[in-house]
């Protein structure tokens, strides 16, 4: 074997597990932390824990190897491209939701970005961190914010996503969603059926938001307004609860700016 590394060692006589991960990780070889796995004979079927948690430590400083670093940008490119298959496929091998580019972006900023609610929620199921910021500090909330994609908000504030995250740009999902039900109400050519649902995902969205802000009594006020809402049958049975809810949302707008005063 080349360099050496096949050299078998009287028992006991090998170097210390410390000793073996500093060889390795000197060697530069991606594989070179394995042998301390088997330093010591174990148990057949059995590796101590604390040798599996010392050995991926040191393949994290390594880097990733080639093979991996190639999933790691497919897995973004899925997300970018709204490939949810690939997506699922690479999360399911192992490929770490995490990793970001160059520029600090996840795959999860590129799914919220594009309001790809699917794959935002399959990667935070595979344990993507809704709070990871890029290189200009933006986090995926404040993406799908900018972006308007409201489904994505409420899934990533469902996610664990924190709240004052979306203030850095001045925008909350009250904003948003005043500006959702400002087009709404202009009336331009939306089915019953589609103002329905946008009505129904910007209530699901201000009641995620405000119960993370603790106002629960606000909270209760959009169940009310969500199961008039499921009664409706007639576009001015929708208009009224359309009405209700931006005048809530302009009211809870009032009420912020007074608390920041």
């Amino acid at each position: 074997m080349e360099g050496g590394g096949g050299a078998a060692a009287a028992p006991g006589a090998g170097p210390e597990p410390e000793a073996g991960l500093a060889l390795g990780a000197a060697a530069g070889a991606p594989l070179g932390y394995l042998h301390v796995l088997w330093q010591r004979e174990e148990p057949a079927g059995k590796i101590p824990a604390r040798r599996l948690r010392r050995a991926a430590r040191l393949h994290r400083r390594l880097g990733p190897t080639g093979k991996e670093s190639h999933a790691l940008k497919r897995l973004r490119e899925a997300a970018n491209s709204n490939d949810l298959d690939t997506v699922q496929q690479l999360l399911e091998d192992g490929t770490d939701p995490c990793a970001a580019d160059d520029k600090g972006r996840t795959a999860l900023h590129f799914a919220s970005c594009n309001g790809n609610d699917h794959i935002v929620q399959l990667l935070l199921d595979h344990g993507a961190d809704p709070n990871q910021r890029d290189g200009l500090g933006n986090t995926p909330l404040h993406l799908a914010a900018c972006t308007n994609h409201v489904p994505v908000i409420t899934t990533l504030l469902r996610g664990g996503a924190r709240v004052d995250a979306l203030d850095r740009a001045g925008r909350t999902p009250l904003h948003l969603a005043k500006s959702k039900l400002n087009i709404l109400q202009e009336g331009l050519s939306h089915s019953l059926e589609a103002v329905r649902l946008e009505v129904k995902q910007i209530i699901q969205m201000l009641r995620e938001y405000l119960e993370r802000l603790g106002r629960h009594e606000q909270k209760e006020q959009l169940d009310d307004l969500c199961s008039r809402l499921q009664m409706t049958s007639t576009k001015e049975q929708v208009d009224e609860v359309t009405d209700l809810l931006a005048s809530f949302t302009s009211l809870s707008l009032q009420m912020q700016k007074m608390e920041k005063r």
